[in-house]
């Protein structure tokens, strides 16, 4: 998808993919308590530990090489790359995760992509819909 996008000239970069339950722990708890977030608050930007889709390995953020300043921001969704994927990201079984007003309540990400490409990644992400 990466290379797709770069022949189309867009600069696609994939910024996070796999995590660990302890790098998740780090990026909960620590950075919870580095910007004095209550539990709530954090939880509406980041999964808490055992919860996120990164988990599963079949999550990415996604942003747009040549507009480092719009990663992990709402901005992205104004880059060439963020275009580019609501056009394309289907052909390589991807879609958005947390769209705007999504059932599941999770802010806006417009940089979070999950593959949807095979049954294990379907039964994970379209089970955990029904709840």
């Amino acid at each position: 998808m990466v290379e797709a996008a770069q022949a189309e000239g867009v600069n696609l970069v994939i910024l996070s993919g796999f995590r660990s339950v302890e790098e998740q722990t780090h990026l909960f708890f620590d950075v919870k308590a580095e910007r004095g977030q209550n539990t709530d608050t954090r939880a509406d930007v980041s999964a808490p530990p055992g919860y996120s889709e990164h988990h599963t390995g079949y999550s990415a953020d996604m942003g747009d090489a040549n507009e480092p300043e719009t990663h992990l921001s709402q901005s992205f969704d104004q880059t060439a790359a963020f275009k580019w994927l609501q056009q394309n990201a289907a052909y390589y079984s991807f879609e958005l995760s947390f769209a705007k007003g999504n059932p599941e309540k999770v802010s806006y990400e417009p940089w979070h992509w999950r593959y949807v490409g095979d049954r294990k990644s379907l039964e994970i992400f379209y089970r955990a819909r029904k709840k």
